[in-house]
């Protein structure tokens, strides 16, 4: 650790992907349940319901491959699958907003499911950005001297903490 310059990888979008993959399972279990309950109780169009439940398979498949690009991108420091993700995540924005206002029958659970999973997803997507943009710099490598001049003071220090404690 000590030897490196630094750590481009987000730790709070990795976090935040972590925290958004059990909230999309969450999500998708609802929505069923929810389309169900509405196809039990609600008329619909005659194709509208075929659609809207086969849109929720397309977001959920969707931002499930979404977090698994950003994922990999982010820790690996690739920035080609984290720009997938963001393109990914794109795409997820606009199904979230299709189950926020525009489907046939949005019930106030949906919207809020959805208009949560739309502000994770647009954080994720920012901070996606942002590490893009971090990752795009120039990182400074270290030459042998300088790697053993890191250690060398990263032992004097690990020494003194042990003699103070």
């Amino acid at each position: 650790m000590f030897l490196t310059v630094s750590d481009q990888s987000s730790t709070a979008l990795h976090i935040l992907l972590h925290a958004n993959l059990p909230y999309t399972i969450f999500w998708f279990i609802m929505e069923i349940l929810l389309f169900t309950f509405k196809n039990f109780h609600l008329t619909y169009a005659s194709n509208a319901f075929g659609i809207e439940i086969s849109l929720v398979f397309m977001v959920c498949f969707n931002d499930l491959f979404r977090q698994f690009f950003c994922i990999k991108g982010n820790l690996m420091l690739n920035n080609a699958l984290l720009i997938i993700s963001i393109f990914y995540g794109l795409f997820c924005a606009v199904g979230f907003v299709f189950f926020l206002i525009l489907q046939s029958y949005a019930q106030r659970l949906e919207m809020l499911l959805a208009g949560i999973s739309l502000t994770l997803i647009l954080i994720e997507i920012l901070l996606s950005i942002i590490t893009l943009i971090r990752n795009s710099r120039a990182m400074p490598v270290l030459t042998k001297d300088q790697k053993i001049a890191r250690l060398n003071q990263a032992q004097k220090r690990f020494q003194t903490l042990v003699k103070t404690e």
